[in-house]
Order: structure tokens, then C-alpha cells, then sequence
């Protein structure tokens, strides 16, 4: 089964676009006409009326799209003092929009707009030096342009303060500032702050944790046009979080953000289909969203499509399409596609069983925090395959994948210290492992639990 896609926050904004009119058409409106008219406003020597002139060539209204045009009209109000024409030819420089892309020169042009006051270059200044576009990444001094831009007004560098403070970036990681910054940032209908705050909620950071305030922040953020929010929606229907589960209003809810464009949604829907929650089996549905999802390249849809060819689910079974879309899949950064591709070595599965590749997926797998791949590391050094059996090292990537939550690492536990592998032979010591891995479903566990009381040795003290 594929796993839920949660989002943690995109955190940082993407950069702001250039400024633009309002493209919606209304009775009356003729952009040739306002272009006649600001033609002879800039030739008086307006100002405004040359950044206006701007942006029309930028946006393509009354005339053909021409960014050389444009850049001529925001370099006039610029030499005149417009801080807005200094961001706007950021804008087409950092893009590359009628110039080759270049984060210096666009830089430039924010530091001139920031002098003159223009809250959004601030944003953007601090935006490059947080990220590391086109200067050394540097989160104080981020930090330092994002509280100008936000004293300026800015809700983007709002939004940011609070991701700094969320992530400890640059500060002492502080819960309660980061929601003070969101806060401040949803006010002023910030739709990614409101999402934020959600989070906090919902995960109790820096808040006691509370699924009703959590899904109030989303369904904020989601009327402000949140795709993610969306689909943080559908988990908390999906999971039933403060709310009854309700598989059904789930795929509601990753239908929109899924239409609105949201890579992890349409991986979800795919899941949903997979395994028949909410709708009818249908591996073929689910086959076209995991392909969506992969189109935007997410690295879970990819992974979908390799499960579904792993497993032969509506289509036929095929390691090496699997092992295809778990190397896509990995390649971007996908945890769980490392350990899948260590099944596939470690199984013989469309390649030659290699114990020692598997070995190497595993341990990326694990260094990017997959519990799984903790616990096959372990299976590794027990068995003694692509190892020397080593019950020591075994026993530490069992402890591993069990603090990682892993109930297949605590049985694994459970069995050292029942069978005195690698440790002094403790039948208390695995019976509380496997409690441990019962208390999360693992049946394994319980069956254990079951021949522990069975051969009279489930009682602490018990003759062994």
C-alpha cells in the first residue's frame, strides 16, 4: 500500500511575479486606447504613465508582447525614481524574461528598489540570500530584509519570518514566533500562512495540539485558494483527525487540489483507487493519477507506478518497469523508492540478487530516515548476506528502525533477546519488544506474545 502523501509546508514563497494589470475583461475596456493616452501622459513626462506603458508590453495588452519595449519603459521611471519599475526590471532580469536569466543584475535592481522604500524588493532580497540565488546563502541576513520588507507591509516576508523561526534557520527555533509571523501573514490573506498555522495545530508545535483549530486554518487557506490546504483536508477526512472518517469527503477534497494542480493529491486519489477507500478498486484510475503525479514530478506518484508493476496491479507484473520508475522515483529524492530498489537487490527481482547493492539502497534509504530500510540493514547482518553475520550491528539497526517507529524492528528485537542473539537471553526483555510492535498491528508480534505464554515463559520471572 502506498503510503499518504502529507505536505510539509513549501515553506518559502516562490518569487513574486512582475507586476501586472488586471486581465479580466470589462465593458469598456480597450487597452490600445490606455495606451494612446499613457503615450502622451509619458511624453509630458509622467512617470507613472512610462511604468504603466511597461507593463502593458509585458503583459501583451494593447500591443504585442514585447519585453525589450518593456524594459525601455520601466528604465525611463526608473532613471525618474519609480522604486515599482527597479522591482519590475528584477523581475526581468531574475527570469530571464527578453534578457539572459541573471540573478546579479537582479539583484541590483532590488537593492536600488529597496533604497527607495519598495517593501516586495526587500521580500526579494531577503528571498535570494535565504535560498542562496545568486548570492551566499546567508539566513541573518535574510532575516534582516524579510523584518524591513514586513515593516514595509510585505505578507510574503511575514510568511518567511515565520519559516526561519519554524525551522530554527538562521534563529533559535521558536514555535510560538513563527505562528506570531503567520498570524500576521494570514491577516493580510496570505493563504500559505493560514495553511501554516493549520500545521502547527495539527502537529502541536509550539500550540497543544488541536484538529478542530487545524482543519478551521485549512479550510481559511483553502478558500484563499490553497492547493495543499486541499489536500491537508483530505488527510484529515482520510485519517479522521478531529473529524469522523470519511474516506468519501476525502477524495472530495483531493479532487480539488488535485484539479488546482497539487502533485500529492493526485498521488493520493491514486491510492484511494488503489486500495478501494471511498471508491470502487480500480487500478486503472489509480494508474492515471500516479501518471499525473509523475508528470509534475513527484517522486511519490513514481513510486506508485512502480508498486502497481511491482505488484501486477492492473497491469502485468514487470520488476524491471518497477525498478524504472523506482529509480525515477529515488533519483528525486524518494526515500521509500531507495528501499524498494534494495527489495529488488536483495530479492533478485528483475536483477541479479545482489546483497550488496541492496546493502547500498538500504543505506541511503536509511540516512534519508526510511524505518524500513533500517530494519532490512538489520535482517542483512543477522542472516549474513553481502555481510559477515554480525548479531551486534543487527541489534543496532533493529534499535534504529524502533525508534523510528518500526514495528518490524521491535519484534526483531524481541527475537534477540528471546533466542540470546547477540545479547543475554531475556524472555522479559522480548516480550516487551513485541508488546511494543503489537501495540502497532504487527501480528508477528502478537503470535510471539501468544508461543511466549504458551510455553509458560510470558510471565516476567518465569522458569526458562
Amino acid at each position: 500500500m502506498l503510503g499518504r502523501i502529507v505536505v510539509v509546508a513549501g515553506l518559502l514563497f516562490a518569487p513574486l511575479p512582475a507586476l501586472a494589470v488586471d486581465t479580466a475583461p470589462t465593458e469598456g475596456q480597450d487597452y490600445a486606447a490606455a495606451k494612446d493616452w499613457y503615450e502622451k501622459a509619458a511624453a509630458a513626462g509622467d512617470v507613472t504613465a512610462m511604468h504603466k506603458l511597461g507593463l502593458l508590453n509585458e503583459e501583451g495588452q494593447g500591443v504585442a508582447q514585447d519585453y525589450a519595449a518593456a524594459r525601455g519603459w520601466y528604465e525611463k521611471a526608473a532613471a525618474k525614481g519609480l522604486a515599482e519599475s527597479m522591482y519590475n526590471l528584477g523581475i526581468l532580469d531574475e527570469f530571464g524574461r527578453g534578457v539572459a536569466q541573471d540573478y546579479a543584475a537582479a539583484k541590483g535592481w532590488y537593492d536600488k528598489a529597496a533604497a527607495a522604500g519598495d517593501a516586495d524588493a526587500m521580500q526579494k532580497l531577503g528571498y535570494f540570500y535565504d535560498v542562496g540565488q545568486g548570492v551566499p546563502q546567508d539566513y541573518a541576513t535574510a532575516r534582516g530584509w524579510y523584518e524591513k520588507a514586513a515593516a514595509g507591509g510585505s505578507a510574503s516576508a511575514m510568511n518567511n519570518l515565520g519559516v526561519l523561526y519554524e525551522n530554527g534557520q538562521g534563529v533559535k527555533q521558536d514555535y510560538a514566533r513563527a505562528k506570531t509571523w503567520y498570524e500576521k501573514a494570514a491577516a493580510a490573506d496570505t493563504a500559505d500562512a493560514m495553511r501554516s498555522v493549520g500545521r502547527l495545530y495539527l502537529n502541536g508545535l509550539g500550540v497543544t495540539q488541536d484538529y478542530a483549530a487545524a482543519k478551521g486554518w485549512f479550510e481559511k487557506a483553502a478558500s484563499a485558494g490553497s492547493a495543499e490546504a486541499m489536500n491537508d483536508l483530505g488527510l484529515v477526512y482520510e485519517e479522521g483527525q478531529g473529524v469522523a472518517k470519511d474516506d468519501a469527503a476525502a477524495k472530495g477534497w483531493y479532487e480539488k487540489a488535485a484539479e488546482a494542480g497539487n502533485p500529492f493529491a493526485m498521488t493520493n486519489l491514486g491510492s484511494l483507487y488503489e486500495n478501494g477507500q471511498g471508491v470502487k478498486q480500480d487500478y486503472a484510475t489509480a494508474k492515471l493519477w500516479y501518471e499525473k503525479a509523475a508528470a509534475a514530478d513527484n517522486p511519490d506518484g513514481m513510486r506508485g507506478l512502480g508498486l502497481l508493476y511491482g505488484n501486477g496491479r492492473g497491469v502485468t507484473q514487470d520488476y524491471a518497469t518497477a525498478k524504472l520508475w523506482y529509480d525515477k522515483a529515488a533519483n528525486a529524492g524518494s526515500a521509500f523508492a531507495m528501499n524498494d530498489l534494495g527489495i529488488l537487490y536483495d530479492n533478485g527481482q528483475g536483477v541479479k540478487q545482489d546483497y550488496a547493492t541492496a546493502k547500498l539502497w538500504y543505506e541511503k534509504a536509511a540516512a534519508a530516515g526510511n524505518a524500513q530500510s533500517m530494519y532490512n540493514l538489520g535482517a542483512l547482518y543477522e542472516n549474513g548476506q553481502g555481510v559477515k553475520k554480525d548479531y551486534g550491528a543487527a541489534k543496532l539497526w533493529y534499535e534504529k528502525a524502533a525508534d523510528a517507529g518500526s514495528p518490524e524492528g521491535m519484534s526483531a528485537l524481541g527475537t534477540l533477546y528471546a533466542e540470546g542473539w547477540g545479547v543475554a537471553r531475556d524472555r522479559s526483555a522480548a516480550k516487551l519488544w513485541y508488546e511494543k510492535a503489537a501495540a502497532l498491528g504487527d501480528t508477528g508480534a502478537m503470535q510471539k506474545i501468544a508461543a511466549l505464554f504458551e510455553k509458560g515463559t510470558g510471565k516476567a520471572g518465569a522458569k526458562r
